[in-house]
């Protein structure tokens, strides 16, 4: 290229190039990456200081309270290292409780120069670091939150990078006992990323694929070494398995059935889905990786190191793009980052290429990309901290109110003694509500989420243990309207209205209406009595009307049914029924969620009697409602009283759950 009337400089390429863009053409690549490390990583910190954190990191944060061996939404290891923090700083600050993920980041772009700069060059290292830390969904949300995605990227490129050293050595380089060394490291890395996250399954997946697509690999499917990794990442990664079987495979039911729910074709989804990961990942990004991922596609497996990472990126880049055409997926574009990430070597030497061949169209790519990333993380950490384009243009709905805690109430809760008073639990109605609570108690009490989606904080506190308990309720009010009615059979006491509070930024009032509540006296176990004070809520259809005197209500048809409201994992066992019967001996019939449970036979003398009687057991994770039918075989049946008894849990809530 020709030099240019300003300043220029020599770089490690031929000729001379314009001083402004020496940065995009580093001398030394691997000191080039490590500044860009240390760069984003203080850029992270800003970021960390200046925003609370989002819904998903305030809800993990509020289940690692207590530590547990895995969790519902996920294995455990980044909820291990939210505890760990908290246990080591006593802080839940949202920049304490990021650090390590920061630090996560800085050993995953590393790791991706190491792995490209084996498998390429060191100049396309540092591009693919570099093109890594422009991507919104890495340097953002992968780069500097706390959640599971941190870990799984760092682990996910380490075991990448083994099984490179292993499967495509340089010649010479591997013996008998370096093969098995290195397929060690390859089952515990592995093991790591299974504790990370699901996803690890199609790292499996694709090595597997790669060695059955190319004759230079067959041997390792007789070879035992790979097999024996596969077992020490068992091992490793046991934690999630022990709790799933203490649990009902419910963590692995939860994600795999993620896929499987269908709501017919929707092709519209398919484009959400296409259109979100172009956005998460940037179209100046996004474009040219599904340029060099197709063409290592179609190369197939001649091209070794570009099969290598074509077979690791495509499946959860395939999986979970196919899903979408049928499966609610919403809007979890970042489902498929793990198979970018292994697009970006191919991408760094595609820019590496290009500086060499194109050098003013490559580089006016990845200065714009650094340029307008940098300047639309600008204006995004700015607005959360004034709020100041709603006063440039009104917003209908604002992503960014996620980045909004209610911890600004702890301290007024607790100069109302709300916070740390014994017998009393908190409460959210929606798993994302369930985070905020949490940050607004600080830890003060354990918080649960009483609704049918409680997802990990089902797992906070035993239900069973709390019986008699106050529960400080807090929600928005589209979610928490009216508590006293949404939970009339589990609060005996009452509830009362403590406040409601807004939320403002920079100034402005952004959320209206959160209410806070003190329910009296809860309780999982339901008692019937039939005396017209019953909540509405028991009574299903079949019922006449109240007798006169205490306890008495006859069946007015064919059958009635009764429904009770099922707490988050609360299993019955135990089921009292007193009846009698004014038309004779009759027998009536006694079913739970339609499985026939019981009979109880009517004494010809109208006398009531009582039928005891276990229930199946169920311990779901959400809420839900149980139904009872009782059929008479005959007019005449008058109900006295119904109880319905919980069954503790075999496992009780805390550490090494």
């Amino acid at each position: 290229m020709s030099s240019t009337a300003a300043p220029s400089v020599t770089t490690g390429m031929p000729g001379r190039t314009h001083a402004f863009w020496r940065w995009l053409d580093p001398g030394d690549p691997a000191r080039a990456t490590l500044i860009l490390i240390l760069v984003t990583a203080v850029i992270r910190l800003g970021l960390a200081v200046l925003m609370d954190f989002g819904n998903g990191e305030s809800y993990y944060l509020a289940g690692t309270r207590v530590p547990h061996l895995s969790y519902f939404d996920q294995p455990p290891l980044a909820l291990w290292l939210g505890w760990a923090m908290l246990a080591l700083t006593g802080s839940d600050d949202p920049a304490i409780i990021r650090l390590p993920f920061i630090v996560l980041f800085a050993g995953t772009t590393w790791m991706l120069f190491t792995l490209t700069r084996r498998l390429y060059s060191p100049r396309a290292g540092f591009y693919a670091a570099l093109l890594l830390n422009v991507s919104a969904v890495f340097t953002v949300s992968v780069g500097g939150w706390f959640q599971p995605d941190g870990p799984l990227m760092l682990f996910w490129l380490v075991t990448a990078w083994a099984l490179v050293r292993v499967m495509l050595p340089e010649p010479g380089t591997m013996g008998p006992a370096r093969i098995w060394g290195w397929w060690l490291f390859i089952g515990i890395s592995l093991g790591l990323t299974v504790l990370s996250k699901y996803h690890a399954a199609f790292l499996i997946a694709g090595a597997g694929l790669f060695a059955l697509t190319r004759r230079d690999q067959w041997r390792w499917v007789s070879h035992p070494a790979p097999y024996v990794a596969m077992l020490v990442a068992f091992v490793v990664a046991s934690p999630v398995l022990i709790w799933n079987l203490q649990n009902d495979w419910v963590s692995f039911a939860f994600q795999g059935g993620r896929s499987v729910e269908s709501a017919g074709l929707r092709p519209e989804w398919l484009l959400r889905s296409v259109l979100g990961q172009m956005t998460w990942l940037l179209p100046w990004v996004w474009l040219p990786m599904i340029w060099v991922f197709a063409r290592a596609l179609i190369a197939g497996p001649s091209a070794r190191e570009d099969w290598f990472l074509a077979c690791v990126a495509l499946g959860p880049i395939a999986f979970f793009t196919i899903v979408a055409l049928w499966a609610p997926l919403g809007f979890h574009f970042h489902w498929q980052a793990p198979g970018y990430l292994m697009l970006f070597p191919l991408l760094g030497r595609f820019a590496a290429n290009g500086v060499t061949q194109r050098p003013r169209l490559t580089r006016g790519w990845l200065g714009t990309s650094v340029t307008v990333t940098t300047v639309v993380i600008a204006v995004l950490a700015s607005h959360i901290a004034t709020n100041w384009i709603a006063h440039v243009m009104p917003l209908e709905k604002d992503p960014t109110l996620e980045a909004l805690e209610w911890r600004d109430q702890r301290d007024d809760l607790r100069a109302r003694g709300l916070l740390g008073q014994p017998r009393t639990f908190a409460a959210a109605t929606h798993w994302v509500e369930g985070g905020k609570v949490d940050s607004a108690v600080g830890g003060a009490m354990p918080v649960v989420v009483l609704s049918d989606d409680p997802r990990n904080l089902a797992f906070t506190l035993d239900l069973t243990t709390v019986e008699g308990w106050d529960v400080l309720m807090m929600g928005t009010d589209h979610r928490l309207k009216d508590p006293a009615a949404r939970f009339s059979q589990t609060i005996r006491g009452g509830v009362e209205l403590v406040d409601r509070f807004d939320l403002t930024r920079g100034g402005d009032v952004v959320l209206r209406d959160v209410g806070v509540f003190l329910a009296h006296n809860f309780s999982v176990r339901h008692r019937i009595e039939f005396d017209g004070t019953d909540p509405d809520s028991y009574f299903g259809e079949g019922w006449g009307a109240f007798e006169g005197g205490p306890g008495a209500r006859a069946i007015d048809a064919e059958a009635a049914t009764l429904h009770f409201d099922i707490e988050p994992r609360v299993r019955y066992g135990h089921l009292v029924l007193r009846a009698r019967s004014s038309g004779g001996q009759q027998t009536l019939r006694v079913a739970w969620e339609g499985q026939p449970v019981g009979r109880l036979v009517l004494p010809e003398d109208g006398s009531a009697v009582d039928l005891v009687v276990p229930v199946p057991g169920d311990r779901r994770v959400g809420r839900w409602q149980g139904t009872l039918t009782l059929t008479p075989e005959r007019p005449g049946v008058t109900v006295e009283r119904v109880t319905l008894d919980p069954v503790s849990s075999p496992h009780p809530t805390g550490a090494g759950r």
